[in-house]
């Protein structure tokens, strides 16, 4: 128990450091994958006969480009806030919002997701009459989808809940409901692994990487992984120096303590020769230990410097001084002629 606590920061931040790790591998890799492995096509009426030479009828990781649009008969989104909006995926959360008092007893905003939804119909990115369905989109990553609804009804609650809010340290402030839209029509960039299956062209998730649909280009993709790759590099750095700093003043008390052990063996030992070549001496009151009144004073504490114990109730006393109560750093052997 004596490092109870200090092997649980090491150990949290060592959890903290093996999460940026992941996100530092699976950030590189994608990176890797869009500038070596990823090249980019044109939907044209060729891309079919690219996609039909390459080994299995797929590319791996590919990045193509098009207009959003919904395949079959479009329909607006069901039970949109925004019913002249028409969209391929929507998107409804609901937040609470309340004001909690932290630790310190300071008020701050707080948010919690209480229910997520999501809708989505078969959609393809299109060129003219050339198209790419897209497979699995609630499954990939959407970094522009629009917010076509945002709206926080306040709560109306009486003063009996204001008290109980405020001795409770929850106070409820209100509920935000939001909606998002993948719009018709959106020019997006979409990679994944493109398959050509039958006569379609399918744009899905790839085991190489995660499929992505932005509707910012290649090259600016790249860059924001470069920026997101350098900032979790900061964290790795923070969190590693964090875990090596802890572990060498864990190793520094191990030590400590360990030559602490050793240094009070050696005084052991060198009275137990002493009293046996010494012999049965008459000790008056002031020289006895003050624990035990039965053997010579043997040891002096340090810093304090008072020499009050015998060698056999040192071993128990290692906290504070039973004199002056100060603190025990180390102890020596000692003899009062």
């Amino acid at each position: 128990m004596e490092f109870f606590n200090d092997c649980v920061a090491v150990g949290v931040d060592l959890i903290l450091l093996g999460f940026c790790v992941r996100e530092y591998v699976n950030c590189k890799r994608t990176l890797q994958l869009l500038r070596q492995t990823a090249p980019q096509y044109n939907i044209d009426g060729q891309l079919k006969s690219l996609v039909e030479k390459q080994p299995g009828g797929k590319v791996p990781y590919a990045v193509i480009r098009g207009m959003v649009s919904p395949i079959g008969d479009p329909r607006p989104p069901q039970n949109s806030k925004v019913p002249s909006a028409n969209g391929v995926l929507q998107i409804v959360k609901l937040h609470e919002h309340r004001i909690i008092r932290g630790i310190t007893g300071l008020w701050r905003k707080n948010h919690i997701l209480l229910h997520e939804s999501a809708k989505d119909m078969p959609f393809e990115l299109r060129n003219q009459q050339n198209g790419v369905q897209i497979v699995d989109a609630l499954g990939t990553s959407f970094w522009d989808v629009d917010m076509v609804y945002d709206n926080i009804e306040r709560s109306s609650v009486s003063i009996f809940d204001r008290i109980c809010g405020f001795f409770s340290g929850v106070p409820q402030r209100g509920f935000q409901t939001t909606e998002e839209l993948l719009r018709d029509g959106r020019f997006l960039t979409a990679i994944g692994e493109l398959e050509l299956d039958g006569n379609t062209l399918r744009m899905q998730p790839s085991q190489k990487g995660p499929l992505l649909l932005t509707t910012a280009s290649k090259f600016t993709i790249v860059k924001r992984l470069e920026k997101a790759n350098r900032e979790i590099i900061i964290k790795l750095f923070v969190c590693g120096t964090i875990s090596a700093l802890l572990i060498a003043f864990i190793a520094s008390k191990i030590y400590k303590r360990n030559k602490k052990k050793i240094e009070e063996c050696k005084i052991h030992n060198r009275l137990e020769r002493e009293r046996n070549l010494v012999g049965p001496v008459s000790l008056n009151k002031d020289q006895l230990c003050v624990v035990c009144g039965t053997n010579a004073k043997e040891i002096i504490l340090l810093p304090c410097g008072h020499v009050c114990l015998c060698e056999n109730c040192s071993q128990m006393i290692s906290i504070s001084c039973p004199v002056c109560r100060c603190n025990i750093e180390s102890k020596a052997a000692a003899f009062i002629a």
